[in-house]
């Protein structure tokens, strides 16, 4: 007889919904009948992936039943709804939250009545708000990090030069130290490479 691990009951049991003493099979929505026997809408629910949930083909499909003598684990309890048992805090107020500030036209971090700071984008405030969870919501770690903002909107002057680093072969794109002249893969000299091509 084939057992099953435990871990994979969900998975077993997906697209399979129990409503009363019987088994339904849903998928996008759409209701594909009704099973009294577990080992039956398991079967009929393979088959119809099988045929990519189409009628005409599933009347020819010759799948054999493998649930037939498998010892199936428990069908799980429906969830309740709501909030469980015991856990009063909501996400918001364990994490805080994310706002735009219209007047100021910047995003802000907030946690209850608290607000942490101003940030030009939405990926800048998500990474600070990230780093005050880690911290457990205290302002000195914001202190303590040092970050560069690059403007991507700035004006490069064509008449200064800017340090550039490769940190790939120009040639055969294979990863490069810091700093190298030569690719070690494919043998050119990096400069020479690039002012004559």
């Amino acid at each position: 007889m084939i057992t099953i691990n435990s871990q994979e009951i969900r998975y077993l049991y997906r697209n399979i919904v129990k409503s009363g003493n019987v088994y339904r099979i849903k998928y996008n929505n759409k209701d594909y009948g009704e099973f009294k026997k577990l080992s039956d809408a398991l079967y009929e629910r393979d088959a119809l992936f099988y045929c990519n949930f189409d009628y005409d083909l599933l009347v020819e499909s010759d799948l054999e039943n493998k649930y037939e003598n498998m010892k199936l684990p428990p069908f799980p309890e429906k969830r309740p709804k709501g909030r469980i048992k015991g856990s009063k805090i909501n996400k918001e107020e364990r994490e805080g939250k994310i706002h735009f500030d219209h007047k100021k036209r910047e995003f802000f971090v907030q946690k209850g009545e608290t607000i942490f700071g101003y940030y030009k984008s939405m990926t800048e405030a998500y990474y600070y708000k990230k780093k005050l969870m880690d911290n457990n919501w205290d302002m000195n770690a914001l202190k303590t990090m040092i970050s560069l903002r690059i403007d991507i909107d700035k004006k490069l002057d064509l008449n200064k030069e800017y340090p550039v680093k490769l940190n790939y072969c120009p040639k055969c794109r294979r990863k490069l130290k810091n700093k190298e002249k030569e690719c070690p893969y494919c043998g050119i000299d990096i400069k020479d490479y690039l002012y004559n091509n």
